[in-house]
């Protein structure tokens, strides 16, 4: 019997990101271990930092019920309705279960309520920027990040480009 504490996602990473003439900015970059440590990287608007954050049970049992079918299978809608604009970052998120390897670019617009509510707890600690949980540089290969993601961008094609309304007349 498993134990609540543990993940079953393997080499979890959750990354958000913009992208511009096929350029990749990393904004945050998490990887989340099997006994449910969540390691943070954030580039903020004058430095970058890092953090660690332990996830509880509860937690714990929430994001494995990523494990329980593909990461396509969470996408409802692939377009934006008609005079809907989106302005918000991308997201990429990367995991292994068994022997299958889950990837997909995303935004929340397009995901089902279920997985934006897993993405949401995440997000909640990753963004929380608590200075009692700052940690020392972790070392991410940003290249091979960036490469990743442009990879699955080219299949996840269906992503709109960041725009905001057009101004009224």
């Amino acid at each position: 019997m498993l134990n609540a504490q543990e993940i079953k996602l393997n080499d979890f990473k959750l990354i958000a990101y913009d992208i511009e003439a096929k350029n990749v900015s990393i904004l945050s970059y998490s990887t989340l271990d099997k006994n449910g440590k969540l390691n943070v990287y954030l580039k903020r608007h004058k430095d970058t930092a890092f953090y660690s954050y332990q996830l509880t049970n509860e937690e714990v049992e929430k994001v494995n019920q990523l494990s329980f079918g593909k990461l396509q299978d969470f996408v409802v809608r692939k377009k934006l309705d008609k005079s809907t604009y989106y302005a918000g970052n991308r997201n990429y998120i990367n995991f292994k279960v068994k022997n299958n390897n889950e990837k997909l670019c995303f935004i929340p617009p397009f995901m089902s309520s279920s997985f934006n509510d897993i993405i949401d707890l995440l997000k909640e600690k990753i963004y929380k920027q608590d200075d009692s949980a700052r940690i020392s540089e972790f070392e991410i290969n940003f290249d091979q990040i960036k490469n990743d993601i442009q990879k699955q961008n080219e299949i996840d094609n269906y992503l709109p480009e960041k725009s905001l309304p057009p101004m009224r007349k």
